[in-house]
């Protein structure tokens, strides 16, 4: 069997992205719309009093059922009334758009050739738990805002970095959750979920 040029050239990577996978899924999902349709599992635990804990394993996507490397675990906790087990469901809806943000940038910046040499965000949230705790109710449950603090450097200019954050603001789906409506619907049961 005779080896051609393109099965043994050197994948690109760029900021630790495989642009031609990356380039190569973009194409596929073009071709056919049904690959991009995509599943994500979360399941969780109580474990005492304010405290649980998720489990991630297992995801559906590019026409086809499949499981992380390994599964990942998460505790979460509640300062004043919990343990200690980890941090409050609120703070991992910040660090979803934190990692969804610089995601969108590392890729972004390497489909356009750029190389970052570092990408640094802070986010916050401000919530007034009198809602969450049936206090007041005209009060809302969730971030009354949120903001985000980024930086950008690499080997392009100002605004191509700009850019790239503004890119990746756009298209990135934890952004599109926390400011778009949502539908959730929950079905209670008597036993273990499975």
């Amino acid at each position: 069997m005779s080896t051609t040029t393109s099965d043994t050239a050197t994948p690109t990577v760029r900021n630790g992205v495989p642009v031609d996978k990356l380039f190569g899924t973009i194409n596929k999902v073009t071709a056919d719309p049904s690959l991009a349709q995509f599943r994500f599992t979360a399941r969780n635990q109580w474990l005492e009093g304010t405290a649980s804990r998720s489990t991630i394993h297992e995801w559906a996507g590019a026409g086809g059922e499949h499981v992380h490397v390994r599964e990942f675990s998460f505790e979460a906790d509640h300062p004043t009334l919990g343990h200690g087990y980890g941090p409050t469901p609120q703070e991992y809806v910040l660090h979803a758009l934190a990692a969804c943000i610089t995601t969108g940038v590392a890729t972004t910046a390497a489909a356009r050739k750029i190389e970052l040499t570092n990408v640094t965000s802070k986010v916050v949230g401000d919530i007034d738990v009198r809602g969450v705790l049936g206090v007041e109710d005209a009060v809302r449950r969730g971030f009354s805002e949120v903001r985000m603090e980024i930086a950008v450097e690499g080997d392009a200019d100002d605004e191509t970095l700009r850019a790239l954050v503004e890119s990746s603001r756009t298209h990135s789906a934890v952004y599109d959750i926390m400011v778009g409506p949502t539908p959730v619907s929950i079905d209670v049961s008597t036993r273990s979920v499975a």
